[in-house]
């Protein structure tokens, strides 16, 4: 359980590397994006392929707490979306970080069902 984890965020971090990257670069996907947005992606990204992705790779008692962090970091920003940028957040923009947090809580679900084993 702990590869599908690592593999589920080496994935995400992927993904937000490649999204931030390219909206950075002046990628216009059709909607209106937040300047700091795709920074954002990009480090968090970079952030996760550096750190939960090898921590819970390896099994280490860290691996959790890292998980959890990160799960609450996006969480924030998606409420901070929500409640601050209501009127200029494009619904692309809330159904990646939605997403974000989703898979986040899979990966939590992944680490806490292998350390029952």
């Amino acid at each position: 359980m702990l590869n599908i984890a690592a593999l589920l965020a080496s994935l995400l971090g992927g993904f937000s590397i490649a999204a931030g990257a390219m909206a950075m670069r002046g990628w216009n996907p059709g909607y209106s994006v937040l300047g700091w947005l795709p920074v954002y992606n990009f480090v968090m990204g970079i952030l996760t392929l550096l750190i939960p992705t090898i921590l819970i790779w390896r099994g280490s008692p860290y691996a959790m707490t890292v998980a959890v962090v990160f799960c609450v970091i996006h969480a924030g920003v998606t409420a901070l979306l929500l409640l601050a940028f209501q009127e200029t957040v494009a619904i692309q923009s809330l159904l990646a970080m939605t997403f974000r947090v989703i898979v986040w809580l899979a990966i939590l679900a992944l680490l806490y069902f292998s350390n029952k084993h």
